[in-house]
């Protein structure tokens, strides 16, 4: 039986009073949650339909199902579920305010998807690192070894760690992780109704313990950056090496081939009046051979000159330094596209870096703070988790942009076009 005296009216006057002053917030604080919302809500939509389409891309593409590649399913798999399973309930715990009135068993499924998927996806991104860096270290031994078993046994060892990181929350589930109310207290406390609205309102929220914050930072971020970060610096010199010793080796290649070219103009003009005239018929087999060699040699550079040149259109031959010229042009032309390659590719590893470190560090360096009792506002946490989020949603856009085979799938899958 609850009391009904005088202090039972001063609380529910309290009670009404606290419900008018959350029926009275100024309207825009209301719009810009929602705002938020929305904006959260296009992310969502970003990371599933962007991770879905790579997914798609490697299955129906012959040409894309290839044993690297499916690092890249991977790591869409795992983006996709952070869109699918962990950002849904993140939107959801924005808008109301972090309660939480499911029960508290999915709130430590929810907590350990959240940490299990994003470190998924931050170890497949490292992955995917140690992949390029022995494919450019050692293009010819890693080439035998990289099968289709050695990379499905590198997605489950990632998965395999990601899970033994994200067991803890299950493991060590208590008050630092669930604000949750018991009937008993609900009961012992109902006198003081100002308490009510907090106690009744479950809050789901990441692991607090000092011990597990600090071992999942390192498990999830902190040591597979160090491995992502090390191992693009790597590649980084290794192209900027590859691309210094070709330029160099193109220029050394220019100049002989340019002096050879003058020596031969000086031998024909020297020799022409000496040596025998060829008859007709010799004349047009030679045109025919040497046309042959010159097609073949410019067969990789479409829309280049075609080798006939305006010698042919004159009705003569083209003279040796002639045709020695035009595969002088066509190496330069093949060299600057090579260069440009590998200048794109250094730029590429600069945004891969670059989006990784944007995305991620600062959540973990906040995260890491609570080890510290360095907790930072609850605005800018929620701010960089996000950020974190968006990773996923970019992922498919790093990854796959700067390939063209993914661009053509991309753009016949988009047009509902059969694959090839």
């Amino acid at each position: 039986m609850v009391n009904k005296g005088p202090n039972s009216m001063t609380s529910t006057c309290s009670l009404q009073s606290a419900q008018n002053s959350s029926s009275n917030m100024p309207d825009n604080f209301h719009y810009e949650k929602w705002l938020t919302a929305g904006l959260m809500t296009i992310v969502i939509a970003m990371t599933i339909c962007g991770n879905a389409l790579v997914i798609l891309a490697v299955l129906t593409s012959r040409l894309l199902r290839q044993a690297q590649n499916f690092l890249i399913v991977s790591l869409a798999c795992a983006d996709m579920a952070v869109g699918i399973l962990v950002l849904p309930l993140q939107v959801k715990l924005y808008v109301t305010d972090e309660e939480w009135l499911l029960p508290w068993m999915l709130c430590a499924a929810f907590t350990t998807s959240d940490i299990f998927f994003c470190t998924a996806s931050i170890l497949n991104l490292a992955g995917i690192a140690v992949d390029r860096y022995c494919a450019i270290k050692y293009p010819i031994a890693y080439a035998t070894k990289r099968t289709t078993t050695t990379v499905l046994l590198m997605i489950f060892a990632i998965f395999f760690l990601s899970g033994l990181i994200s067991i803890g929350p299950t493991l060590s589930w208590n008050s630092a992780n669930k604000e949750y109310p018991t009937v008993n207290t609900t009961i012992n406390t109902i006198d003081n109704i100002n308490n009510i609205t907090e106690i009744s309102m479950g809050k789901c929220k990441l692991p607090e313990q000092k011990g597990y914050v600090f071992f999942s930072a390192m498990g999830s971020f902190y040591i597979p950056a160090v491995i992502i970060i090390s191992l693009y610096i790597s590649i980084f010199f290794a192209l900027r090496r590859r691309l210094q010793k070709r330029a160099a080796a193109s220029a050394a290649h220019r100049i002989n081939q340019l002096h050879q070219a003058a020596q031969d103009d000086s031998s024909e003009a020297n020799q022409h009046h000496a040596r025998p005239q060829p008859t007709q018929q010799q004349q047009l087999q030679e045109d025919e051979n040497k046309q042959n060699d010159l097609d073949n040699e410019a067969d990789d550079d479409q829309g280049f000159v075609d080798a006939r040149g305006d010698g042919e259109a004159a009705g003569r031959r083209p003279t040796e330094a002639a045709m020695s010229r035009m595969l002088v042009e066509q190496s330069q032309h093949r060299q600057r596209i090579s260069l440009s390659h590998e200048r794109r590719a250094l730029r590429t590893l600069g945004i891969i870096m670059g989006i990784f470190m944007l995305c991620w560090l600062p959540f973990f360096v906040v995260y890491l703070g609570g080890v510290w009792d360095l907790p930072a506002p609850k605005a800018v946490f929620d701010l960089f988790v996000w950020l974190g989020y968006l990773n996923s949603a970019l992922n498919p856009v790093i990854y796959t942009i700067f390939n063209a085979d993914f661009r053509r799938a991309f753009g016949r899958l988009l047009r509902c076009r059969r694959p090839r």
